[in-house]
């Protein structure tokens, strides 16, 4: 991995580098067991999960931070320090507990397009018949998370990519669970790092980016072009010091189409001139963007402010 992130920033050269670490790592620290042979899209078939009961919530101790699967991060850190031919931002991704959580209930965690009903999510139920429970799980997953992250820290990162996923989304949690079961968590593992970059993302449709403007990072990171999300033109009325980050729908990345990839580019950054913000797509691209595509998009900038 680490030598394709290399390979990856050396050929763009990025502006900075999100490792992009598998996403089930951290549900394997608890017991997830995943088929990494067959894969729906970008995530191994779920072979079995460990949480089934309100019983297994016991079972969701504290981990060390350096236990396998972290170790493995870490290690791929120390390999990125060591072969970065120039001093650019490193940040490592971490993903939301309450997020960690639901994946080990068996089910993906909430994001982009994807219908996520709350009525058939075994989550909601742990939540209503044993909070106290559900809180204890959350916080020894946090309390993890904050070892892992001083430790990634201590590697020489330079931050966070820390995914909230879609948990902010309208019609899932409400405001007042997502207040209980989510903000709080976050914020305790993100105030360790006050002093590093943080670029959160909250992910796809109606994803509430205003939710998170208190929270101590630099940027929130967000589907100006999905349903019910804000555009980046006007952020400035609420997102008070933080950057707004984003602008372009990633699902047209893959489609062997740069001349739009060049178009929704120059219409974002036109649009947006007089606005600093982080020039992204909205989310992950996908597997199957080319060469081409990611060039229309990456020298778009330069084109704009020819």
């Amino acid at each position: 991995m680490a030598n394709v992130m290399l390979e990856f920033q050396e050929k763009y050269d990025w502006d900075f580098m999100k490792i992009n670490t598998r996403a089930v790592y951290y549900h394997q620290v608890w017991g997830n067991q995943y088929d990494f042979e067959n894969y729906n899209d970008v995530v191994p078939t779920l072979i079995k999960n460990s949480v089934n009961s309100a019983v297994d919530l016991d079972n969701i101790t504290v981990m060390p931070g350096n236990s396998e699967p972290f170790e493995e991060q870490l290690e791929a850190l120390r390999l990125i320090k060591a072969g970065a031919r120039e001093d650019y931002p490193i940040l490592m991704t971490i993903f939301t507990p309450i997020g960690i959580l639901m994946n080990l209930c068996g089910e993906r965690s909430i994001g982009r397009y994807r219908d996520s009903p709350r009525d058939k999510s075994f989550l909601f139920e742990l939540i209503e018949n044993n909070p106290v429970k559900v809180h204890q799980a959350l916080e020894n997953i946090t309390e993890t998370l904050i070892d892992f992250v001083g430790r990634v820290m201590d590697e020489g990162a330079d931050g966070l990519f820390y995914a909230a996923l879609g948990m902010a989304r309208d019609g899932f949690f409400t405001l007042e669970e997502w207040e209980a079961y989510a903000k709080p968590y976050d914020v305790k593992i993100l105030q360790t790092i006050k002093d590093k970059i943080v670029l959160l993302h909250t992910c796809g449709i109606y994803g509430n980016p205003e939710r998170f403007v208190d929270y101590p990072i630099n940027a929130i990171h967000w589907a100006q072009s999905a349903d019910g999300c804000p555009p980046i033109d006007g952020s400035d009325k609420w997102i008070g010091d933080k950057l707004p980050m984003g602008g372009i729908d990633e699902r047209v990345f893959g489609t062997n189409h740069p001349e739009i990839i060049k178009k929704l580019s120059k219409q974002t950054l036109m649009a947006n001139r007089g606005i600093p913000f982080i020039f992204t797509p909205d989310c992950s691209v996908s597997i199957n963007t080319t060469h081409e595509e990611l060039m229309v998009f990456r020298q778009s900038v330069g084109d704009c402010n020819e």
